[in-house]
This record gives C-alpha cells, structure tokens and sequence, in this order.
C-alpha cells in the first residue's frame, strides 16, 4: 500500500487539495449561484486554483477563520502541484533528450540484479563526485527514486542496444562500461557496439556479463584475443558467488570431511549449475567424494555427461551419479537421496540451489522436520538472496531445535554476490 501511495503521491495530493479548497469555497460568500450550480462553481473555482491560481477569483473572504486558513493553503499548495508536474515533464520529455558532457564516467547498461549491486559498489568505492550514466529503460525500477535525485546519476530510459543510445550516454568517453544483463545475446551485441565506436577512450576497461559458462574459454581464446577488445573482462554473476559458497563457506569453514564427502545438489537452474562446475572440476576432490544433482527439468549438456562417464572409467576425481529427475518434495526421492548416503557412509552436504527464497527454506525445514534420518543428520545450505538473510536466519534458530537449525546454514547470496562483485571487478 505504501508504494501505491508513493508511486502516485501527486494523484493523492491533486485530490485531496481539490476537495478541500471545494468544500472551503462552499463555505464562504465567494460563490454566488445558488442550487446546484454553487458546486459546480465552487468545483470551477478549485480546479482554477492549479491552473492560473487565484487570479480571476479573488483572495479567500466571506467565511469564517478556519476556512479561510484551509483555502489559503489550497492557494499555495495548488500552483505548486501543477509547478512541481511541469517541472517532472519538462526534466523527463525535454532535458533528459540533452546528454550531458560527461567523461571519465561509468556506464552501467541494465540495472537488474547485477547492475543494482555494481551501481552500489561504484557509489561506495569511487570519489563522491564520481559520474555515473544508468540505462536502464523500465521506468519503474526499484531503483527510480534514488536514480532521480542523484546529482551524480544520469538515468537514461532508452534501450542500451542501439548505438544512438550508447552515444548520447557518451561510452566512447567512459573510463568503465559495465554490461549487467543476463541476455547474452544483447550483451554481446552491446559490447560489439562498444568496442567498435571511433575515438573510444584508451584506457577504457569494459565488464561483460556472460551466462553461459560453455562459451567463456571459448570466447577467451578467440575474439577477446584481438587488440579491438583488449580491456574487456568476462565476469559471471553466477559462477562467483559460488566460488565463494565453495571457497569461503564449504572450504574455508571446514564442512568437508576428509574420509569422503557426497554433495547434493537440489536444483539444477544456473546457481547449481555453477556449483556443479566447481565441485566437479576442483583437482582436491578424490574419488571419495560424490555428486548428486535432482533437478525437476534435467539440463545437464552433453559435455557434461561425456565427462561423468570418462571419469567412471578412469576412476578418478569426483564420482559423478546420474542424474535425478523428480520433484525435490517427494519423498520418493528423499528416499532415494537417503538411500545413497546410506550406502556411501559418507559425510553428506546439501545444498538448496533455486531462485526462491522460501521455497529453499521451506524445503530446508521439511527436511529437517520430516525427512529420512539420513538427510535431517546432513548439513543443508540454504540459499536466500533476500536483505534480511541474517534476520531469517535468527528466526530459523527459534522455530527448530538447536541440533536442526546448527546444520542448516543460511547463505545470504546478496551480500555475498555483492562481495564477489567487489574482488572480481574492483581490485584491479
């Protein structure tokens, strides 16, 4: 309700004026007809206040000292409503046509998840008075408010693929661009644009943001070798904060056991996928380690299942199981996941990989609370990506034993991701 009213404020004001100044007006001897033509002129008289004041109808008399308070504030406050919705036009519909000469800037191009936090971390790590240029076409971006009163901050609402867009925002001139989308497509053909502007600034350093982590060596070894794209960097939201979940919070937090570890993966969308990849290829992990991954709709490519089976032959790094196609509520497949930690006896993690915050948490408490003894004994990771991480986490420790909620660790992949950004694209 309160972004409602504070989306349309000027709406709620608009109203609120009208029938005030009304209502006053009906009050004093300013309205002279009489019937039901009174309301209408008085409906004439407040309506004229927002347009030329009160100019044609005179200063507020005839009423008593309440009356003629409320209408003189209508007699301000509604010349300065109609200013204030002047002032938001001409700012959106004519100055913002006229790009600023900027250099030296930051261009951020997208301001999705990725782009939100790297805005933060530039207005954090860079001098004050840094120059930041946002195109970001969705007009009702979680971040509108801040990105309007910024004097720093140039929001551009136009689409950041189309090179007259990138030279208004003057790109060519921009110490660093950033291209945040999760669209690789439109990623590279922003970065096409970029690269291949004329009198381009020598020193510029440009962050691509590329989903598919198939394509990353590939693209490393081809095109990103030719001099037109030296200062570009490839960066992967997703395969960072996992490298931290892996490094910083499995590795460094000593969850894993030296005698054999099984790793299960619940969820195999893009988190899980880069998990996967971690795991998978980290040299440390012996034959004694397992890899489960359940999944609701399979994705695993084929190189993948390529490498799962020339490992089987040659008996070496992780064993990777088959994977497991099911719905990760049944109990058929908790079954089955206890079953195989039954067998191996070995030290079990799992981690909760989907997008949605409480049905990670919801599935990390049933598991918990009703799942086979072999799972409710597992470390579980919860993957939460929501601000208040830490506070959940507080609660989760209230709702469940103390045993149950020491095994279930929360991972605030905000902050974390946030973190990644930072050593991945700051420390230069």
């Amino acid at each position: 309700m309160s972004r409602i009213v504070w989306k349309y404020w000027r709406y709620f004001l608009f109203v609120f004026i009208l029938l005030l100044a009304w209502s006053a007006f009906l009050s004093t001897t300013m309205i002279t007809a009489s019937g039901a033509g009174r309301y209408f002129e008085a409906l004439y008289y407040s309506l004229t206040l927002f347009i030329i004041g009160g100019i044609d109808i005179g200063m507020p008399a005839g009423g008593s000292s309440v009356t003629i308070v409320l209408l003189w504030i209508c007699y301000f406050l509604a010349p300065l409503l109609t200013f204030s919705a002047v002032y938001q036009v001409i700012q959106e519909k004519l100055l913002s046509r006229f790009s600023p000469r900027w250099k030296h800037h930051s261009v951020i191009c997208g301001l999705g998840r990725n782009g939100r936090l790297i805005y933060d971390l530039i207005k954090e790590h860079e001098p004050t008075g840094h120059r930041i240029i946002v195109i970001e076409r969705d007009p009702n971006n979680s971040r509108s408010v801040f990105l309007q009163k910024s004097k720093t901050t140039w929001w551009l609402k136009d689409d950041f693929t189309q090179l007259a867009v990138l030279r208004r925002a003057n790109v060519n001139r921009a110490r660093r661009v950033y291209i945040t989308t999760n669209q690789d497509i439109t990623n590279l053909n922003t970065l096409v644009l970029n690269q291949t502007m004329p009198n381009r600034y020598r020193q510029q350093q440009t962050f691509f943001h590329l989903g598919n982590l198939g394509l990353h060596e590939l693209w490393q070894n081809t095109f990103l070798r030719d001099p037109l794209y030296a200062g570009v960097k490839i960066f992967n939201g997703y395969q960072v904060v996992t490298r931290r979940l892996y490094q910083h919070w499995v590795l460094g937090k000593n969850y894993i056991n030296p005698r054999g570890n099984i790793f299960i993966i619940l969820g195999y969308g893009r988190f899980g996928q880069m998990l996967f990849y971690h795991l998978a290829n980290d040299k440390a992990r012996a034959s004694h380690d397992d890899i489960v991954v359940v999944a609701s709709r399979m994705n695993i490519d084929l190189r993948l299942q390529k490498f799962q089976e020339a490992q089987r032959q040659a008996v070496m790094g992780c064993f990777i199981h088959n994977p497991i196609e099911g719905d990760i509520h049944a109990s058929e497949i908790w079954n089955m996941l206890a079953g195989k930690i039954r067998d191996s006896r070995k030290n079990a993690l799992v981690f909760l990989c989907r997008d949605g915050d409480m049905e990670n948490l919801e599935l990390a408490v049933n598991l918990k609370l009703g799942g086979p003894p072999e799972l409710q004994r597992a470390t579980i990771f919860c993957r939460l990506y929501s601000k208040t991480a830490g506070e959940i986490n507080d609660i989760l420790e209230k709702s469940i034993t103390p045993d149950q909620s020491r095994d279930i660790v929360i991972f605030p992949m905000q902050a974390e991701l946030k973190e990644a950004f930072h050593e991945e694209l700051f420390h230069q």
